[in-house]
Protein backbone atom coordinates (compact mmCIF):
# COMPACT_ATOMS: atom_id res chain seq x y z
CA UNK A 1 0.00 0.00 0.00
CA UNK A 2 1.32 3.16 -1.15
CA UNK A 3 2.06 6.08 1.65
CA UNK A 4 0.70 9.35 0.99
CA UNK A 5 1.63 12.57 2.84
CA UNK A 6 -0.61 15.58 2.48
CA UNK A 7 0.57 18.76 2.97
CA UNK A 8 -0.80 22.08 4.03
CA UNK A 9 -0.40 25.44 5.19
CA UNK A 10 -2.86 25.21 8.15
CA UNK A 11 -5.60 23.13 9.32
CA UNK A 12 -8.02 25.93 10.97
CA UNK A 13 -11.77 25.98 11.13
CA UNK A 14 -14.16 26.68 8.07
CA UNK A 15 -11.25 26.86 5.22
CA UNK A 16 -12.23 24.94 1.96
CA UNK A 17 -9.07 22.99 1.87
CA UNK A 18 -9.12 22.23 4.94
CA UNK A 19 -12.55 21.04 5.16
CA UNK A 20 -12.51 18.79 2.32
CA UNK A 21 -9.40 16.86 4.06
CA UNK A 22 -11.38 16.33 6.65
CA UNK A 23 -14.13 15.05 4.09
CA UNK A 24 -11.69 12.94 2.12
CA UNK A 25 -8.89 11.66 4.13
CA UNK A 26 -10.27 9.11 6.65
CA UNK A 27 -12.37 7.72 4.23
CA UNK A 28 -9.61 6.76 1.54
CA UNK A 29 -8.71 2.94 1.60
CA UNK A 30 -6.47 1.94 -1.01
CA UNK A 31 -3.75 4.13 0.00
CA UNK A 32 -2.08 5.17 4.13
CA UNK A 33 -2.69 8.69 4.26
CA UNK A 34 -1.24 11.05 7.23
CA UNK A 35 -0.81 14.84 7.27
CA UNK A 36 1.99 17.64 7.98
CA UNK A 37 0.61 21.27 8.86
CA UNK A 38 2.97 23.74 8.82
CA UNK A 39 1.47 26.08 11.43
CA UNK A 40 -2.00 26.02 13.70
CA UNK A 41 -3.86 23.16 15.66
CA UNK A 42 -7.06 24.67 14.67
CA UNK A 43 -10.56 22.91 15.15
CA UNK A 44 -10.29 20.77 11.93
CA UNK A 45 -6.64 19.25 13.10
CA UNK A 46 -8.93 18.22 16.36
CA UNK A 47 -11.52 16.47 14.51
CA UNK A 48 -9.12 14.64 11.72
CA UNK A 49 -7.02 13.53 14.90
CA UNK A 50 -10.71 12.20 16.34
CA UNK A 51 -11.26 9.99 13.11
CA UNK A 52 -7.66 8.27 13.71
CA UNK A 53 -5.52 10.67 11.38
CA UNK A 54 -1.94 10.83 12.12
CA UNK A 55 -0.90 14.62 11.58
CA UNK A 56 2.55 15.91 12.30
CA UNK A 57 2.99 19.54 13.64
CA UNK A 58 5.73 21.57 12.42
CA UNK A 59 4.24 24.34 14.62
CA UNK A 60 6.15 27.61 12.15
CA UNK A 61 6.16 30.88 14.50
CA UNK A 62 6.82 33.19 11.66
CA UNK A 63 7.65 33.31 8.07
CA UNK A 64 11.02 33.11 8.92
CA UNK A 65 11.14 30.38 11.21
CA UNK A 66 13.83 28.11 9.33
CA UNK A 67 13.14 25.35 11.92
CA UNK A 68 10.78 23.76 9.86
CA UNK A 69 12.74 22.88 7.01
CA UNK A 70 14.34 20.45 9.76
CA UNK A 71 11.25 19.31 11.44
CA UNK A 72 10.00 18.72 7.80
CA UNK A 73 12.98 16.51 6.58
CA UNK A 74 12.00 14.71 10.51
CA UNK A 75 9.10 13.90 8.92
CA UNK A 76 10.02 12.39 5.86
CA UNK A 77 12.57 10.53 7.23
CA UNK A 78 10.67 8.91 9.64
CA UNK A 79 7.26 8.47 7.43
CA UNK A 80 9.18 7.64 3.79
CA UNK A 81 6.21 8.86 2.26
CA UNK A 82 5.73 7.77 -1.71
CA UNK A 83 3.83 10.60 -2.71
CA UNK A 84 3.13 13.99 -0.97
CA UNK A 85 0.01 16.18 -1.96
CA UNK A 86 0.72 20.03 -1.88
CA UNK A 87 -2.85 22.12 -0.89
CA UNK A 88 -2.22 25.93 -0.55
CA UNK A 89 0.29 28.15 -2.05
CA UNK A 90 2.49 28.36 0.76
CA UNK A 91 2.39 24.79 1.38
CA UNK A 92 2.84 23.81 -2.10
CA UNK A 93 5.76 26.06 -3.16
CA UNK A 94 7.40 24.26 0.21
CA UNK A 95 6.30 21.07 -0.63
CA UNK A 96 7.72 21.18 -4.20
CA UNK A 97 11.34 22.66 -3.09
CA UNK A 98 11.69 20.82 0.17
CA UNK A 99 9.51 17.69 -0.79
CA UNK A 100 12.23 16.75 -3.82
CA UNK A 101 15.50 17.99 -2.21
CA UNK A 102 14.34 15.04 1.20
CA UNK A 103 13.61 12.47 -1.60
CA UNK A 104 9.83 12.45 -1.97
CA UNK A 105 9.00 10.32 -5.31
CA UNK A 106 6.30 12.27 -6.48
CA UNK A 107 5.20 15.54 -5.74
CA UNK A 108 1.22 16.46 -6.56
CA UNK A 109 0.06 19.67 -6.22
CA UNK A 110 -3.35 20.36 -5.70
CA UNK A 111 -4.40 23.53 -7.17
CA UNK A 112 -8.12 25.03 -5.67
CA UNK A 113 -7.89 28.40 -7.41
CA UNK A 114 -5.70 30.45 -10.13
CA UNK A 115 -3.15 32.48 -8.43
CA UNK A 116 -3.62 36.42 -8.84
CA UNK A 117 -1.12 37.83 -7.08
CA UNK A 118 2.34 38.44 -9.12
CA UNK A 119 4.91 37.25 -6.48
CA UNK A 120 2.63 34.00 -6.54
CA UNK A 121 2.07 33.63 -9.84
CA UNK A 122 6.19 34.38 -10.24
CA UNK A 123 6.87 31.42 -7.68
CA UNK A 124 4.64 28.80 -9.04
CA UNK A 125 6.27 29.02 -12.56
CA UNK A 126 9.58 28.65 -11.87
CA UNK A 127 9.33 25.62 -9.50
CA UNK A 128 5.96 23.84 -11.26
CA UNK A 129 8.86 21.85 -12.81
CA UNK A 130 9.24 20.12 -9.41
CA UNK A 131 5.65 18.64 -10.01
CA UNK A 132 4.92 14.99 -10.94
CA UNK A 133 1.20 15.61 -11.01
CA UNK A 134 -1.30 18.39 -11.12
CA UNK A 135 -5.12 18.72 -9.79
CA UNK A 136 -7.59 20.87 -9.97
CA UNK A 137 -10.60 20.67 -8.54
CA UNK A 138 -12.36 22.29 -11.50
CA UNK A 139 -12.72 21.73 -15.10
CA UNK A 140 -12.34 25.80 -15.82
CA UNK A 141 -8.89 25.77 -13.69
CA UNK A 142 -7.77 22.21 -15.15
CA UNK A 143 -7.61 23.94 -18.49
CA UNK A 144 -6.39 26.94 -17.35
CA UNK A 145 -2.94 24.80 -15.80
CA UNK A 146 -2.91 22.17 -18.90
CA UNK A 147 -2.69 25.37 -20.96
CA UNK A 148 -0.90 27.50 -19.14
CA UNK A 149 2.14 25.10 -17.84
CA UNK A 150 1.55 22.51 -20.78
CA UNK A 151 0.95 19.68 -18.44
CA UNK A 152 0.35 16.75 -20.72
CA UNK A 153 -3.24 15.31 -20.08
CA UNK A 154 -2.27 11.74 -18.30
CA UNK A 155 -0.55 13.93 -15.72
CA UNK A 156 -3.60 16.10 -14.60
CA UNK A 157 -6.90 15.62 -13.43
CA UNK A 158 -9.86 17.63 -11.75
CA UNK A 159 -11.00 15.87 -8.47
CA UNK A 160 -14.02 18.24 -7.48
CA UNK A 161 -15.03 19.10 -4.12
CA UNK A 162 -17.73 16.97 -2.93
CA UNK A 163 -20.66 17.55 -0.66
CA UNK A 164 -22.05 14.80 2.36
CA UNK A 165 -25.86 14.88 1.42
CA UNK A 166 -26.89 13.35 4.72
CA UNK A 167 -26.17 16.12 6.17
CA UNK A 168 -28.87 18.13 4.49
CA UNK A 169 -31.36 15.46 6.45
CA UNK A 170 -32.39 17.63 9.60
CA UNK A 171 -35.55 19.27 11.09
CA UNK A 172 -35.99 22.85 11.71
CA UNK A 173 -38.33 25.02 13.24
CA UNK A 174 -38.22 27.56 10.43
CA UNK A 175 -40.00 30.31 12.37
CA UNK A 176 -37.79 30.20 15.79
CA UNK A 177 -34.72 30.62 13.54
CA UNK A 178 -35.84 33.64 11.61
CA UNK A 179 -36.95 34.91 15.36
CA UNK A 180 -33.63 34.38 16.83
CA UNK A 181 -32.00 36.12 13.37
CA UNK A 182 -34.75 39.04 14.00
CA UNK A 183 -36.61 38.01 10.55
CA UNK A 184 -39.94 37.23 9.72
CA UNK A 185 -42.15 35.36 7.15
CA UNK A 186 -42.60 38.22 5.34
CA UNK A 187 -38.87 38.92 4.46
CA UNK A 188 -37.42 37.66 1.26
CA UNK A 189 -33.97 36.30 2.23
CA UNK A 190 -30.73 36.77 0.37
CA UNK A 191 -27.82 34.83 2.05
CA UNK A 192 -23.63 34.95 0.86
CA UNK A 193 -21.64 33.12 2.63
CA UNK A 194 -17.96 33.82 1.75
CA UNK A 195 -14.98 35.33 2.78
CA UNK A 196 -15.35 39.18 3.45
CA UNK A 197 -12.68 40.31 0.62
CA UNK A 198 -12.95 42.43 -2.69
CA UNK A 199 -12.28 39.30 -4.51
CA UNK A 200 -15.75 38.33 -3.49
CA UNK A 201 -17.70 41.70 -4.40
CA UNK A 202 -19.89 42.24 -1.61
CA UNK A 203 -20.46 45.87 -2.80
CA UNK A 204 -22.22 44.61 -5.65
CA UNK A 205 -24.80 43.06 -3.21
CA UNK A 206 -25.10 46.12 -1.20
CA UNK A 207 -25.44 48.64 -3.94
CA UNK A 208 -28.21 46.18 -5.79
CA UNK A 209 -30.00 46.45 -2.85
CA UNK A 210 -30.07 50.27 -2.57
CA UNK A 211 -31.01 50.08 -6.30
CA UNK A 212 -34.31 48.21 -5.61
CA UNK A 213 -35.10 50.37 -2.55
CA UNK A 214 -37.79 47.25 -1.07
CA UNK A 215 -37.26 46.76 2.97
CA UNK A 216 -38.58 43.55 2.72
CA UNK A 217 -35.61 42.15 1.17
CA UNK A 218 -32.96 41.34 3.82
CA UNK A 219 -29.49 40.33 3.19
CA UNK A 220 -27.67 37.84 5.37
CA UNK A 221 -23.29 37.63 5.52
CA UNK A 222 -21.72 34.70 6.60
CA UNK A 223 -18.36 34.91 6.67
CA UNK A 224 -14.96 36.85 8.16
CA UNK A 225 -12.16 39.04 6.73
CA UNK A 226 -10.47 42.18 5.61
CA UNK A 227 -13.52 44.18 4.44
CA UNK A 228 -15.94 43.98 7.27
CA UNK A 229 -15.32 47.27 8.79
CA UNK A 230 -15.53 48.82 5.49
CA UNK A 231 -18.98 46.75 4.46
CA UNK A 232 -20.38 48.07 7.81
CA UNK A 233 -19.71 51.36 6.94
CA UNK A 234 -20.87 51.07 3.31
CA UNK A 235 -24.20 49.82 4.95
CA UNK A 236 -24.16 52.68 6.95
CA UNK A 237 -23.60 55.08 4.70
CA UNK A 238 -26.35 53.18 2.22
CA UNK A 239 -28.74 53.28 4.58
CA UNK A 240 -29.38 49.61 5.02
CA UNK A 241 -28.73 49.16 7.97
CA UNK A 242 -31.99 47.03 8.69
CA UNK A 243 -31.66 45.17 5.88
CA UNK A 244 -28.17 43.55 6.19
CA UNK A 245 -26.84 41.33 8.51
CA UNK A 246 -23.18 40.87 9.26
CA UNK A 247 -22.78 37.48 11.04
CA UNK A 248 -19.42 36.42 10.98
CA UNK A 249 -18.29 32.82 10.52
CA UNK A 250 -21.10 30.87 11.60
CA UNK A 251 -21.52 26.85 12.43
CA UNK A 252 -25.52 26.89 11.61
CA UNK A 253 -24.96 28.03 7.72
CA UNK A 254 -27.38 24.91 6.76
CA UNK A 255 -29.64 25.97 9.07
CA UNK A 256 -29.34 29.58 7.72
CA UNK A 257 -29.73 28.24 4.17
CA UNK A 258 -33.24 26.52 4.90
CA UNK A 259 -34.78 29.80 5.52
CA UNK A 260 -32.92 32.08 2.60
CA UNK A 261 -34.77 32.10 -0.31
CA UNK A 262 -31.98 32.53 -2.86
CA UNK A 263 -28.09 32.61 -2.30
CA UNK A 264 -26.16 34.80 -3.83
CA UNK A 265 -22.71 34.12 -4.74
CA UNK A 266 -21.28 38.36 -6.82
CA UNK A 267 -17.07 36.75 -6.84
CA UNK A 268 -14.86 38.17 -8.92
CA UNK A 269 -13.20 35.19 -9.04
CA UNK A 270 -13.42 31.63 -7.41
CA UNK A 271 -11.74 28.12 -7.63
CA UNK A 272 -14.93 25.70 -6.82
CA UNK A 273 -17.13 27.52 -4.18
CA UNK A 274 -18.42 25.09 -1.54
CA UNK A 275 -20.57 27.60 -0.13
CA UNK A 276 -21.85 27.22 -3.71
CA UNK A 277 -21.98 23.33 -3.27
CA UNK A 278 -23.72 23.98 0.11
CA UNK A 279 -26.74 26.07 -1.24
CA UNK A 280 -27.51 23.70 -4.16
CA UNK A 281 -27.33 20.77 -1.98
CA UNK A 282 -29.92 22.64 0.17
CA UNK A 283 -32.44 22.79 -2.60
CA UNK A 284 -31.89 26.91 -2.91
CA UNK A 285 -32.19 28.83 -6.31
CA UNK A 286 -28.72 30.21 -6.18
CA UNK A 287 -27.73 33.53 -8.05
CA UNK A 288 -24.03 34.09 -9.26
CA UNK A 289 -21.77 36.08 -11.11
CA UNK A 290 -21.54 34.86 -14.44
CA UNK A 291 -17.40 33.80 -14.26
CA UNK A 292 -16.56 30.62 -15.44
CA UNK A 293 -15.90 28.46 -12.10
CA UNK A 294 -19.45 29.77 -11.37
CA UNK A 295 -20.83 28.67 -14.68
CA UNK A 296 -19.39 25.40 -14.54
CA UNK A 297 -21.93 24.55 -11.45
CA UNK A 298 -24.75 26.97 -12.67
CA UNK A 299 -26.16 26.34 -15.86
CA UNK A 300 -28.29 30.09 -16.71
CA UNK A 301 -31.92 29.33 -16.64
CA UNK A 302 -31.63 25.37 -15.74
CA UNK A 303 -30.50 25.11 -12.27
CA UNK A 304 -30.08 28.85 -11.23
CA UNK A 305 -29.56 31.97 -12.62
CA UNK A 306 -26.11 34.22 -13.58
CA UNK A 307 -25.65 37.65 -13.72
CA UNK A 308 -23.14 39.91 -15.35
CA UNK A 309 -19.88 40.01 -12.93
CA UNK A 310 -20.04 43.69 -11.50
CA UNK A 311 -23.06 44.99 -12.76
CA UNK A 312 -25.15 45.53 -9.54
CA UNK A 313 -27.83 46.78 -11.61
CA UNK A 314 -27.74 43.09 -13.46
CA UNK A 315 -28.06 41.70 -10.08
CA UNK A 316 -30.55 43.17 -8.69
CA UNK A 317 -32.86 42.56 -12.08
CA UNK A 318 -32.36 38.85 -11.32
CA UNK A 319 -33.46 39.46 -7.91
CA UNK A 320 -36.71 41.21 -8.77
CA UNK A 321 -37.53 38.55 -11.09
CA UNK A 322 -36.59 35.78 -8.60
CA UNK A 323 -38.53 37.51 -5.84
CA UNK A 324 -41.88 37.69 -8.11
CA UNK A 325 -41.37 34.03 -9.36
CA UNK A 326 -41.36 31.51 -6.45
CA UNK A 327 -42.22 28.51 -8.98
CA UNK A 328 -38.83 29.05 -10.86
CA UNK A 329 -36.73 29.59 -7.28
CA UNK A 330 -38.18 26.28 -6.76
CA UNK A 331 -37.64 24.86 -10.15
CA UNK A 332 -34.06 26.15 -9.52
CA UNK A 333 -33.12 24.51 -6.37
CA UNK A 334 -34.65 20.88 -7.19
CA UNK A 335 -32.91 21.24 -10.21
CA UNK A 336 -29.73 22.09 -8.57
CA UNK A 337 -30.02 19.26 -5.85
CA UNK A 338 -30.13 17.19 -8.52
CA UNK A 339 -26.69 18.22 -9.50
CA UNK A 340 -24.99 17.78 -6.77
CA UNK A 341 -26.70 13.94 -6.62
CA UNK A 342 -25.19 13.43 -9.71
CA UNK A 343 -22.42 14.69 -10.01
CA UNK A 344 -20.72 16.17 -6.42
CA UNK A 345 -21.61 13.58 -3.99
CA UNK A 346 -18.62 13.14 -1.55
CA UNK A 347 -18.73 9.48 -2.00
CA UNK A 348 -18.09 9.34 -5.43
CA UNK A 349 -14.99 12.30 -5.25
CA UNK A 350 -13.53 10.23 -2.51
CA UNK A 351 -13.45 6.86 -4.86
CA UNK A 352 -12.05 8.87 -7.79
CA UNK A 353 -9.10 10.35 -5.36
CA UNK A 354 -8.52 7.20 -3.69
CA UNK A 355 -8.34 5.93 -7.27
CA UNK A 356 -6.10 8.23 -8.40
CA UNK A 357 -3.99 8.26 -5.44
CA UNK A 358 -3.68 4.33 -6.27
CA UNK A 359 -2.45 5.36 -10.10
CA UNK A 360 -0.14 8.30 -9.05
Amino acid sequence: MKKVLHLITGLEFGGGAENALLQIIPELKKTENRICCIKGRGEIAKKLEQKGIKIYYLNMKNWLDFSIIFKYKKVIKEYKPDIQVNYLIHADIFGRVFGKLFGVKKIVSFNRSRYKKFFHKFIDKITFGLVDFFIANSEVNLSYYRKKNKIPEEKSFCIPNGVDLKKYSFKLDDEKKLKELKLSKKDFILTCVARLSKEKDHEAMFKALKYLNDKRIKLILCGEGKEKEKLKKLRKKLGLEDQILILGNRKDVLEILRITDVFVLPSLFEGMSNALLEAMASKKCCLVSDIDENKELIKNGKNGLTFKVKDCKDLARKIKYLMENKEKREEFGKNAFKTIKEKYEIHKIIKEYDELLEKV
